[in-house]
């Protein structure tokens, strides 16, 4: 594991009282190792023959116990036919392993909240897409999709909370499956800001985590919190989701980030100061988030008149600066009704790594 999820590998191996933790300081990552037999045998397999693993891991896990059993039932002597057996065991599993079907993995799947929470912290991801895309996302091998299958069906029969009324109109959460056809990794995704509001984030919170994933999900929290509101459609709610943007899922200890807990108490800081501000949105009418924002954009359009400013290597586009988003995105080739100006404008950040949206003049 990464170097940032040494305490998790110290709590873990403190529980366990079992093997040592290492660390690579070249490498920025650390180990929990168990090398002693009778330590494996005693603790480690007996706690996942009772809490069986849900992915493909289980079937790698299933061939080491078989290992571990033929070496304890032969301890004074090992026959060079159970080193065979022992050999083989090993080089089918992990990376090498080819065969992904097993009569116990279909069967016996069930997920659960510290379940999910031990995988999101191993697999998932809080994220955030440039500009104002909010999402969650966990993945997976193909060779395990019976178990993504599984997580698919616990998420979808989540109980919001609040209970929406009847009388609500936010949709059911939807989970959104892609698969990397180079790298054969299947990824679940939610990226509805209602559905991470009312089901996901009440899901997160009543359970515990011990990685990294503690710091990503603070400010993954705060996010989603000024987007639902509202406060991300304010100027200063906007600057402190994209500064929230620029700092979620980095190497908190060995990446560019220089003191990481002064930067989230200043994050921190500044949420508390935009959240004593009223609202823009008001969720108690439990109607869809991009309806609250476009009722928001049609109040705001006219007190605001927006002059978009497109330069490319800091020179302004043919025709800039343009008078409407829809003029903006045809002077671009886009759809007249595409949400990249919104997106981008005032972010400072670069689209198709060239142009730069400014509301106002760059000097």
């Amino acid at each position: 594991m990464h170097i940032d999820n040494l305490e998790a590998l110290k709590t873990i191996k403190s529980i366990l009282n079992v093997g040592c933790v290492t660390v690579d300081q070249t490498r920025n990552n650390c180990s929990l190792v168990v090398q002693s037999f009778a330590e494996i045998r005693d603790v480690i397999c007996p706690i996942f023959v009772q809490f069986p693993l849900l992915t493909s891991k289980r079937l790698d896990f299933q061939d080491f116990h078989k290992a571990v059993l033929i070496k304890n039932k032969n301890l004074k002597f090992l026959s060079d036919a159970n080193k065979e057996r022992i050999i083989s065991l090993k080089n089918g599993m992990n990376s090498k392993r080819e065969i992904f079907t097993s009569f116990s993995i279909n069967s016996k799947i069930n997920v659960n909240p510290d379940w999910l929470m031990g995988f999101l912290e191993g697999e998932g991801t809080f994220g955030i897409k440039t500009g104002s895309s909010i999402y969650f996302q966990v993945a997976q091998k193909t060779t395990s999709v019976e178990s993504l299958n599984a997580i698919t069906s616990f998420l979808t029969n989540l109980k919001s909370k609040p209970l929406l009324p009847t009388n609500s109109k936010i949709l059911p959460l939807n989970v959104v499956s892609t698969i990397n056809s180079k790298t054969n990794v299947m990824s679940l995704v939610i990226s509805s800001v209602d559905a991470l509001y009312f089901y996901i984030l009440p899901l997160l919170d009543s359970c515990k985590m011990y990685t990294f994933k503690v710091t990503d999900f603070k400010l993954w929290k705060m996010a989603l919190i000024l987007k639902i509101h509202g406060y991300y459609y304010l100027p200063e709610g906007k600057t402190l989701f994209l500064d929230i943007s620029d700092v979620l899922n980095k190497r908190y200890s060995t990446g560019s980030l220089k003191d990481i807990d002064s930067i989230i108490c200043r994050l921190s800081n500044s949420y508390q100061k935009i959240l004593l501000k009223n609202p823009p949105f008001k969720l108690e009418e439990f109607i869809p988030h991009v309806d609250q924002a476009r009722k928001f954009r049609n109040y705001s359009k006219s007190d605001i008149f927006k002059t978009i400013y497109i330069y490319e290597n800091g020179k302004l586009i043919k025709g800039a600066p343009f008078d409407s988003f829809s003029s903006a995105h045809r002077a671009l080739g886009l759809k007249s009704t595409s949400s990249t100006c919104n997106r981008y404008l005032d972010t400072n950040r670069l689209y198709k790594s060239k142009y730069i949206f400014t509301s106002k003049p760059v000097l």
